[in-house]
């Protein structure tokens, strides 16, 4: 059951809290679908997991987030289990277009990506502190997927499939693929229109995974508890303004009694199936640029390796600087203007990829050094 964001707890409370305490089935979608079942063979041995009395190290510059037992490695969080904390990532495709919201289970995604499709963005969301159930909409896979899951560990995945040539690249990943062209576990919202009306139970996926996968490498860096952000960091009250080619206006505005950027689409708040704003803890900006997929010719490939400017937007501010990522087998590396590590703060991140020029800040508040 997904919590209202009216009613959370900000995140540096509960992690002092935390600090304090240890101290004392149906029609295919609409592209070409693939009919081999690329799932693997689930029968493997058993993961060595890490005692309870696990610990996470800090490292010496102080920009880790100090914890005395297991913390999920892609929020920065407490986790209550070093078993939970060993899970492994869920990848999930989500649904974007306007009769595919409001969505289910974004705001329990760990990390969102956004990125354009065809005519607007799709959602690549990662899953690993939280299990909901149902996540969706769920649509089809792009080339664009390919580097992005291969940063993840070998991930579980999951789509509504995608045409020949998708189909066979995914096949030739390091991944657990769990499409509906091969899973049953998928099923229908007849009070959606189709395609926009696929779902999946997060828990169901789970239970599919070979016991051998492990948990995902942490991607960001967070902050201690009480450590200050650096002084390139500028206070920026928002909207901070994103306009993807084709759609849709996004935006993200700083609320101090949510503790995260509050999202909007289009001008309209975007929210959960519950009712929900999101707001995500961090949001990465992240520029690039976009080639044309070889799987069709009308579908866009973003570039989610090499370089190229960002600013990151946490705790009420925004850092300027650079992204670096110099392969897909790397996570994103978010550095300032001095050239040192940006630590975000500890919860969930979105990561939007616009090209140049599409990004926006309200007079005054345009962060120093900012290139994009």
């Amino acid at each position: 059951m997904t919590v209202a964001w009216r009613y959370r707890v900000p995140v540096a409370t509960i992690l002092l809290i935390t600090l304090v305490v240890a101290a004392c089935s149906g029609v295919v979608d609409d592209s070409t679908t693939d009919t081999t079942d690329s799932s693997p063979d689930a029968s493997i041995s058993a993961p060595t997991i890490p005692g309870d009395d696990a610990t996470t190290e800090s490292t010496p510059d102080s920009l880790a987030m100090e914890a005395s037992g297991p913390v999920h490695p892609l929020t920065g969080l407490p986790a209550p289990s070093a078993a939970e904390a060993a899970r492994p990532v869920l990848m999930v495709k989500i649904d974007n277009h306007p009769r595919a919201r409001p969505q289910t289970g974004l705001d329990r995604a760990d990390i969102v990506f956004d990125l354009r499709a065809e005519g607007i963005t799709r959602f690549a969301a990662v899953f690993q502190s939280e299990i909901p159930d149902p996540v969706g909409p769920v649509r089809s896979s792009r080339t664009s997927d390919f580097d992005l899951l291969r940063g993840f560990d070998r991930p579980l995945y999951a789509s509504s499939g995608g045409n020949a040539y998708v189909a066979a690249g995914l096949r030739s990943l390091p991944i657990v693929s769990l499409t509906n062209l091969t899973r049953r576990e998928y099923f229908r919202d007849t009070s959606r229109p189709a395609p926009h009306n696929l779902y999946v139970n997060a828990s169901d996926l789970y239970a599919l995974a070979p016991e051998d996968i492990p948990a995902p490498e942490p991607w960001f860096t967070y902050r201690r508890v009480d450590a200050p952000l650096p002084d390139t960091a500028t206070a920026v009250a928002g909207p901070v303004g994103v306009s993807f080619r084709g759609s849709p206006v996004v935006a993200h505005t700083w609320s101090s009694t949510v503790g995260g950027w509050l999202r909007t689409q289009d001008q309209n708040p975007h929210t959960t199936a519950e009712g929900d704003q999101l707001a995500p803890e961090n949001v990465v900006i992240m520029i690039t640029d976009y080639s044309t997929s070889p799987a069709d010719a009308i579908s866009p490939e973003v570039r989610s390796t090499g370089d190229g400017p960002m600013v990151a937007l946490t705790d009420g501010h925004a850092i300027a600087g650079r992204w670096s990522r110099p392969t897909a087998q790397d996570r994103l590396e978010l550095t300032d203007d001095n050239g040192d590590t940006i630590a975000l703060t500890p919860g969930r991140t979105w990561v939007l990829m616009p090209e140049p020029g599409q990004v926006s800040f309200v007079d005054g508040e345009t962060p120093n050094g900012w290139q994009g």
